[in-house]
């Protein structure tokens, strides 16, 4: 299922179409035609109007979701109370899916082989290869890194994203998330993915400032630095997260064209190694890291700064793709 916020932070499932049904008004208006009592605390109760809540309440929500889904489909368009329940495409204005604030947003660093290559190449005099930068891993000279994004900072599709005053090179890093569905503490790798609830897309937008300048802190967190969306996808519909393209295009010309399949430290991986002294619960959020094609990756360094020609101006339009899940939409503005 494809599950999206919209208007006020809603929850609802999108269809092929990109129509989108409102999952809880939806269930109200059901248990009402089957002259149930109290339809509307049974829907907050079942089928919860906000996204967190709805992903703590797990299988069952998606369970009463797929009646409502159908039960709509029939023509039962309104609810109890005059609640509009089917949305046409574009009627529905997307929102963020996540995260409540609650939510945590671990980001893994240089996680791909290809965009390790390239942060090392455009560092370094010495011009690595993919299979030298496996023996780097293989020695422990290479280690997994990552970061925190603040939930603050995530917008949804179609947002714009303002332009940072510290920066004149804005890149942008196209990432699947795995999203956190149950309480996870000291998990094996072998059991990691039986927590994931589903996937989502989140563009990492990176001041790439000579790194000392500002440190990863300030780089990776600002107003607008963590786009994320358009939808969840429950993890039933991507049983297999390591075979998707990436795809990431600035005013329609394509920077990154990637696939999953390219992870050096895979989300089992990630999910085993937080949860052993860090208990993730439902909402929290994982990002895979990237593949080959940020403006970094293209760019030589030139005693410390970088050229900033690839790099985002306001104006510019990102549209970033992942397999299965859809396309995430935003625009740089001016300050």
């Amino acid at each position: 299922m494809k599950l999206v916020v919209f208007n006020t932070g809603r929850v609802g499932a999108m269809l092929p179409d990109e129509s989108v049904i409102d999952l809880n008004y939806g269930y109200a208006a059901l248990a009402d035609s089957d002259k149930e009592a109290r339809p509307y605390k049974k829907a907050d109760l079942h089928v919860p109007s906000d996204m967190l809540s709805f992903i703590e309440e797990g299988k069952n929500a998606i369970e009463h979701s797929t009646k409502v889904i159908s039960w709509v489909l029939e023509g039962n368009t309104t609810g109890p109370h005059g609640e509009k329940l089917h949305y046409k495409k574009n009627e529905a204005k997307l929102r963020a899916p996540l995260p409540s604030l609650q939510s945590r947003i671990m980001m893994a660093g240089s996680n791909f082989w290809d965009h390790a290559r390239d942060g090392l190449n455009v560092r370094s005099e010495k011009q690595y290869t993919i299979p030298e930068v496996k023996e780097l891993v293989k020695k422990g000279e290479k280690k997994p890194w990552g970061f925190w994004k603040q939930p603050y900072n995530v917008i949804g599709t179609d947002e714009p994203i303002t332009y940072p005053a510290r920066t004149k090179r804005l890149d942008y890093e196209c990432e699947l998330a795995a999203i956190i569905g149950k309480n996870c503490k000291d998990v094996t790798e072998k059991e990691a993915l039986s927590y994931v609830y589903g996937w989502t897309i989140i563009n990492d937008m990176s001041c790439r400032d000579h790194p000392s300048d500002v440190g990863l802190w300030v780089e990776k967190n600002f107003d607008g630095s963590a786009p994320m969306g358009p939808c969840i996808v429950t993890a039933d519909e991507i049983p297999d997260p390591y075979n998707l393209s990436i795809k990431q295009t600035v005013n329609g010309e394509i920077r990154q064209n990637g696939s999953t399949s390219n992870m050096i430290w895979d989300y089992s991986y990630w999910i085993s190694w937080l949860s052993r002294d860090l208990t993730l619960r439902p909402g929290d959020m994982i990002a895979g890291g990237t593949c080959s094609g940020t403006a970094m990756d293209q760019t030589p360094r030139h005693t410390g700064t970088t050229d900033p020609k690839l790099f985002l101006r306001p104006g510019d339009k990102l549209e970033a793709s992942i397999e299965k899940i859809g396309t995430l939409r935003n625009h740089i503005v001016t300050k």
